[in-house]
């Protein structure tokens, strides 16, 4: 009678892992569109971020926090960079994905994509105007020659319109000097230095053309590299 007692027990165990295991199989296999998974095989910490090797050699970046080796994360939302060089880790990666959030456990669909916040917006013209100086190069000037300042340095002036701190391991500013070529009157820079809305900067960097960083973020012209050279006041 005891033996029959425990084997019924014992049964009744065994049938509720297989539908529990059952069930958890269904949800990994049915994830929410949009929502991936990666078992993570290697992570380390460098600049601020925390990068991931995961499942087929896949490699993610997430703001710096802690990730277990052997442990399964869910993501969506990714931004997609082709080859990245990362100065921290003197590394170059042929794709890596970067990412607003990731999580221990299957992400909603009625979580909202914070990713989508990071979408480029068409820049907005102000009213500024920008004496040009020796030495320095207008932005309609840049974009009617772009061809012949690709890849070289070269100066610009111009007020701050928009400013992005560490997305990608950089600080992202926009300016505008009130020169316009073919409704090209806003030029987007990278660079490490931190500069404010309103401020008239003068900066010098290396100019890229026909850069894409995947999810929308693609550029005709871009300076990259930048340093500010002198500030103004508002």
């Amino acid at each position: 009678m005891k033996r029959s007692i425990l084997l019924t027990i014992l049964g009744l165990a065994i049938f509720s892992f297989a539908c529990q295991s059952k069930k958890t199989e269904n949800q990994e296999a049915t994830l929410p569109l949009g929502v991936s998974k990666v078992l993570v095989k290697e992570t380390f910490n460098a600049g601020g971020y925390t990068y991931i090797n995961g499942n087929n050699d896949l490699w993610l970046a997430v703001g710096q926090r802690p990730i277990e080796v052997g442990k399964a994360y869910y993501y969506k939302g990714a931004l997609e960079m082709k080859n990245f060089h990362s100065k921290e880790l003197n590394r170059d990666f042929p794709v890596i994905y970067f990412l607003n959030t990731i999580s221990d456990t299957p992400i909603e669909n009625n979580m909202p994509m914070q990713a989508s916040s990071m979408k480029k917006q068409k820049a907005k013209r102000i009213e500024v105007s920008i004496e040009k100086t020796k030495g320095i190069t207008s932005i309609s000037e840049l974009f009617s020659k772009k061809d012949e300042f690709s890849g070289k340095q070269i100066s610009v002036k111009g007020k701050v319109t928009k400013f992005n701190q560490n997305i990608m391991g950089k600080n992202w500013i926009h300016i505008q000097d009130g020169s316009d070529f073919e409704g090209n009157f806003d030029l987007t820079i990278t660079c490490k230095d931190v500069a404010s809305i309103g401020q008239i900067i003068e900066v010098s960097g290396t100019i890229a053309l026909d850069k894409d960083f995947g999810a929308g973020y693609t550029y005709d012209v871009i300076m990259e590299e930048a340093k500010i050279q002198n500030t103004e006041r508002k």
